[in-house]
């Protein structure tokens, strides 16, 4: 698998920067009630990874998206996430607050950036030159 930014078209490169938030997400807070934190490895978040594999690996290859199977993928990062983030409510002197942090937002945004790439990709079909010497 080869990438080459210049050849995608604005939908490939807003999945490439999506991706590389998601991922870098991981490694933020997914969780923080102010004297502890887990980032999303620790929280397993990396599994929603899984979901991005397809996407991803048909931008690198140059090949085009199902955009049916694409949105499904997206979509069920986004629900996901969503389902996480909300999971993450506690009480605290009865107030319910939220204990998502950073980096669950920062894949919630991602993935709602790879909706927007995988409806506006298109593969770049390369020219073969095919003349005569």
């Amino acid at each position: 698998m080869k990438w080459n930014w210049k050849n995608w078209n604005s939908g490939g490169k807003v999945i490439f920067v999506a991706a590389c938030l998601a991922t870098a997400s991981m490694l933020m807070d997914w969780v923080d009630v102010g004297f502890v934190s887990q980032s999303g490895l620790s929280q397993g978040a990396f599994l929603f990874l899984g979901l991005w594999v397809y996407p991803v690996v048909m931008l690198f290859k140059n090949k085009s998206i199902h955009r049916v199977l694409g949105v499904v993928c997206s979509s069920a990062s986004i629900v996901f996430t969503l389902i996480y983030i909300s999971s993450k409510s506690i009480q605290i002197f009865n107030h319910t607050v939220n204990a998502a942090a950073t980096g669950a937002y920062l894949f919630l945004f991602a993935s709602i950036g790879l909706i927007v790439g995988i409806i506006k990709y298109s593969a770049v079909i390369p020219v073969e030159n095919n003349a005569e010497p």
